[in-house]
C-alpha cells in the first residue's frame, strides 16, 4: 500500500558512538558518555521513546568501553554475591523500566557505587516513574544524571539516513529520501538494514539509488521479513 510504513525486524550491527550522534546536542552527550571514567557517581541513564535509539547506543558504549551488555532477564534474578560478580567490567543494563525484581535493581546499583564500576542503563520513559519500590531506588533514579533522547521526527530520521548512507559512500537523492520517509520504520535498526542492502543492490546492479532501486530493495526486505513471521 502506497505510503505504508513497515517495520522491518533485521539485525543490524554494533555501530560506533560517533554515527549515532549528529547534532549538536548529541554531541554534548557523545562526550558526556565518552568520558565516562569522569563520571561523578557509578551510574548514568540513557531514556527516550520507543525506536529513538537507546539499545543501539547502550550497545555500542559496551563495545568501546569494553563492558557488557545486558537484559533484566540476565541478571534480574541474581543473588548479591552473583550481581558482584558483574562488576568485573562497565555494565550495561538495558529495559531497566521493565525490571520485575527492582530490589535487584537497587543492590547493584549500590554495589556499583561501593566498587566504583560504572553502568550505563537504559529504558523508556522517565525513569522516576520506572518503579515505585524500594523508596530509595526512587528517588535514586529520579536524582540521577540522564540523557534524554528525542523522539525521530521527520527531521531525525532523514538525517539518520542520509548518515547511514553517506557512512557506505552512497549520495542518497533528495527524492528517494523523501520516498522512504512514510514507508520505513523508523528504528536505527530499520535504517541500518536499508543501508546495507541499498549498497548491496548498488554494487550488484550497478544501479544508481534512485527511487526504483530504493522501492526493490525495501520490497525485497519486507518480502522477508514478511516470511520470518511466517
Amino acid at each position: 500500500m502506497p505510503g505504508e510504513q513497515f517495520k522491518l525486524a533485521f539485525p543490524s550491527p554494533i555501530l560506533p558512538l560517533d554515527a549515532l550522534f549528529s547534532d549538536d546536542q548529541g554531541q554534548q552527550s557523545l562526550s558526556v558518555l565518552r568520558r565516562w571514567q569522569e563520571w561523578p557517581k557509578s551510574t548514568l541513564c540513557v531514556t527516550g521513546p520507543e525506536n529513538s535509539g537507546v539499545t543501539s547506543i547502550l550497545k555500542s558504549w559496551a563495545k568501546e568501553v569494553d563492558g557488557r551488555y545486558l537484559v533484566p532477564t540476565d541478571w534480574e534474578n541474581l543473588d548479591p554475591k552473583a550481581l558482584s560478580d558483574l562488576l568485573s567490567q562497565p555494565l550495561c543494563l538495558d529495559d531497566c523500566h521493565r525490571v520485575e525484581a527492582s530490589a535487584s535493581l537497587l543492590t547493584i546499583l549500590n554495589l556499583a557505587e561501593e566498587s566504583g564500576v560504572k553502568i550505563l542503563i537504559g529504558g523508556h520513559g522517565q525513569p522516576s516513574v520506572w518503579h515505585v519500590t524500594p523508596p530509595d531506588l526512587v528517588s535514586r533514579l529520579a536524582a540521577m544524571t540522564t540523557i534524554m533522547l528525542p523522539a525521530m521526527d521527520d527531521e531525525a530520521f532523514i538525517r539518520r539516513l542520509r548518515a547511514a548512507c553517506l557512512r557506505r559512500f552512497i549520495r542518497i537523492p533528495e527524492e528517494t529520501l523523501s520516498f522512504l520517509e512514510p514507508r520505513l520504520d523508523r528504528s536505527f535498526q530499520a535504517i541500518e538494514a536499508f543501508a546495507d542492502r541499498l549498497d548491496r543492490a548498488m554494487t550488484e546492479t550497478k544501479r544508481p539509488a534512485t527511487i526504483p532501486l530504493a522501492r526493490d530493495v525495501l520490497n525485497e526486505l519486507i518480502e522477508e521479513w514478511e516470511t520470518d513471521e511466517v
